[in-house]
C-alpha cells in the first residue's frame, strides 16, 4: 500500500513536468501568395502555408494563426511580380495591420524583400 501511496505522490509532482513537455514548441513556417488561374475575374489568391496548406481568405488564415504556439515564426517573402488586387501587398496599412496582427498572438513576422 505504501509503495502505491508513493507512486501517485510521485506521479502528481511529476505531472507539470510532463505537461510541459507535452505543450506545442513554436514552429517555423513559410508563406506563399498563390494566384487561383481559372478563377475568373477579379484575381482571386490564396495563402499557403508551407506550401500545403490554403487559406482562401485572411480572416481564414488569422483563424489558423492564433492556434500555432506562440513563439513561431512566420516569414513572407512575395517577390515583386504582381498581377493585382493582391491581398496584403498592395495596401502598406493592411500590411501594418497584418503584422500588428501576427505579434499580437505571439508570432514574429518577417516579410522578405521584393525583387
Amino acid at each position: 500500500m505504501k509503495s502505491l501511496l508513493y507512486t501517485v505522490v510521485l506521479c502528481a509532482l511529476l505531472a507539470p513536468a510532463f505537461a510541459q513537455d507535452a505543450k506545442s514548441k513554436p514552429e517555423s513556417l513559410t508563406m506563399t501568395l498563390a494566384w487561383i488561374a481559372d478563377a475568373g475575374e477579379p484575381a482571386q489568391y490564396v495563402f499557403v502555408i508551407n506550401g500545403v496548406v490554403a487559406y482562401k481568405t485572411l480572416d481564414g488564415l488569422k483563424k489558423y494563426l492564433k492556434d500555432i504556439p506562440r513563439g513561431s515564426s512566420l516569414t513572407w517573402a512575395p517577390g515583386c511580380c504582381r498581377i493585382g488586387n493582391e491581398p496584403l501587398i498592395g495596401s502598406a496599412e493592411e500590411m501594418m495591420k497584418f503584422k500588428e496582427f501576427c505579434e499580437s498572438v505571439g508570432i514574429k513576422f518577417t516579410l522578405g524583400p521584393a525583387g
